[in-house]
């Protein structure tokens, strides 16, 4: 269910308007918001992933869906042909 941060009308999950106020609901879903760190935990967690907080069931909140692309990490390292090459030629001497 999402709850409608406007008017707190409980609606369905599919629901993209608010079946009370009409407001906005896309890009929304409810999750339990740590109040010690902030991270956003699913529903039904026991605990923060982050600081290990107890959290409550009731003090769930709405929230945006939002995805933000993961920064691409440069592995900084040898390729692994480069790795292969280097094992041939060990090889060899």
């Amino acid at each position: 269910m999402k709850k409608c941060p406007y008017c707190n009308t409980l609606n369905p999950d599919d629901a993209e308007v608010c079946e009370n106020c009409g407001k906005s609901l896309k890009g929304q879903m409810l999750a339990l918001v740590c109040p010690n760190c902030g991270k956003i935990n699913a529903l039904g967690s026991r605990e923060c992933s982050v600081c290990h907080t107890k959290l409550s069931q009731g003090n769930h909140q709405l929230v945006s869906r939002k995805i933000t692309p993961r920064k691409k990490i440069s592995g900084g390292g040898i390729s692994p042909s480069s790795l292969l090459a280097f094992q041939l030629l060990y090889l060899l001497i």
